[in-house]
């Protein structure tokens, strides 16, 4: 049997991924399509994701009495983060006699040969995607010449581009919009029976209540709270640093967004968009989720303000130059209220003196502790310090100069 995985969010499914797969279907002659929504991905927001049961709830009534489909809920079982590799070694068990393709959106195509075992996937399946448009597709096309030398199998269809997005269409939901000709009657009844959608946020939308509610979905209890603390610490030192208040709260807030991910997702997540770390970050995980959380503010919440993305990036590890926003991210999250480590009442009191009293404080501090566990120092951490020190000094040395002019 020749079968396709196509497998998303599918948040909601609509006629442009049934239209797609029906395609692939009568172009390739497949014998079945097998649809099989994700478990929540890293870099999708929980606040606007359906849950697993009702996207593949969805699935199924979307394709029902149709012979050409299968519905399957591999991924949600698993849970998690789950890697296109591991559902195909599956997929082989259960079908171990079908030629498999695998059929993704233009977007994710051209980010395949990043993708976690895709030396396995190439061997598993034939890989297939559809241009938007005739520029997309000449990128489609060289970009499948670059994995056809690594061995794989490709096909790019020139499918017709259906003009619906499951973000239109949540958006249409919330503003009380008909969603007709858009999806299947017995998903739009679902949804609404369901109440689905109608108080989702989407990317378009930015505020503080909303970023709130964004991370109570993504992190523990614990890890929430210290957020929350956090922000409030940074509009407080904000104050102090010549930062902006506002901003300092909501990067507060954000700063540990993707804190609760797997480990495996953040590097799912880096690869999805590009991010190759050096081998001094490979070897360090505790700076993972930093900077996979300034790509989820800066992709998918499209934030596009630099300082907040770099007040969550390097508000693990510091780095030279960093602007009051940084340093004042950088400091909230070691002197927070929830904070309680042996030095932490040094620490809020340097806090209150400057951002530099409190940079070298928490450094050092920081730099100790890795030596103590022989564990690798980012470059970023030593720039950082070695700058404060390097202006301290400065400072101590015009102070000395001036005082002995005035003798």
């Amino acid at each position: 049997m020749k079968i396709a995985v196509f497998g998303g969010a599918f948040n909601p499914i609509h006629y442009g991924h049934l239209r797609l797969a029906r395609e692939f279907a009568s172009r390739l002659k497949l014998d079945k399509v097998m649809l099989i929504p994700s478990s929540t991905p890293p870099h999708k927001l929980h606040a606007h994701m359906a849950a697993d049961r009702d996207r593949l709830e969805m699935c199924r009534l979307s394709v029902k009495g149709d012979p050409l489909f299968l519905v399957s809920d591999i991924e949600i079982k698993r849970a998690g983060v789950s890697f296109t590799a591991d559902t195909l070694d599956k997929l082989t068990e259960l079908y171990p006699t079908a030629q498999w393709y695998l059929i993704t959106g233009a977007d994710m195509f051209l980010t395949l040969g990043t993708w976690h075992r895709f030396e396995d996937i190439m061997l598993r399946a034939i890989l297939c995607t559809a241009p938007r448009d005739d520029i997309e597709g000449a990128k489609l096309r060289e970009y499948a010449a670059v994995l056809e030398k690594r061995g794989a199998k490709c096909i790019i269809e020139d499918i017709p581009k259906t003009d619906i997005s499951s973000t239109k269409i949540r958006q249409l939901i919330r503003s009380g919009k008909d969603i007709d000709c858009l999806v299947p009657n017995s998903v739009k009844d679902y949804i609404y029976k369901n109440s689905l959608y109608k108080n989702a946020i989407d990317n378009t939308e930015n505020s503080d209540a909303q970023f709130i509610e964004i991370i109570r979905g993504r992190l523990t209890p614990y890890r929430f709270r210290h957020s929350l603390a956090v922000a409030e610490q940074a509009k407080h030192l904000a104050l102090l640093y010549g930062a902006d208040p506002k901003k300092a709260y909501a990067a507060g807030i954000l700063h540990d967004i993707m804190k609760d991910e797997p480990k495996a997702a953040l590097l799912q997540m880096l690869s999805d968009f590009g991010i190759i770390l050096n081998n001094a970050q490979m070897a360090s995980p505790s700076c993972w989720h930093a900077i996979a959380g300034a790509e989820f503010v800066r992709n998918i919440l499209k934030i596009g303000d630099d300082d907040i993305i770099n007040a969550v990036r390097y508000h693990t590890t510091a780095r030279a130059g960093m602007s009051p926003l940084e340093k004042t991210i950088f400091v909230a999250d070691f002197t927070s209220l929830d904070r309680d480590y042996p030095d932490i009442d040094e620490m809020r009191r340097r806090a209150q003196l400057g951002s530099g009293p409190a940079m070298e404080y928490a450094l050092s501090y920081t730099i100790r502790e890795l030596l103590n566990k022989s564990a690798v120092i980012l470059p970023d951490a030593i720039d950082a310090y070695n700058e404060i020190i390097a202006l301290k000094q400065k400072e101590s040395n015009n102070y000395a100069a001036t005082k002995s002019s005035q003798k």
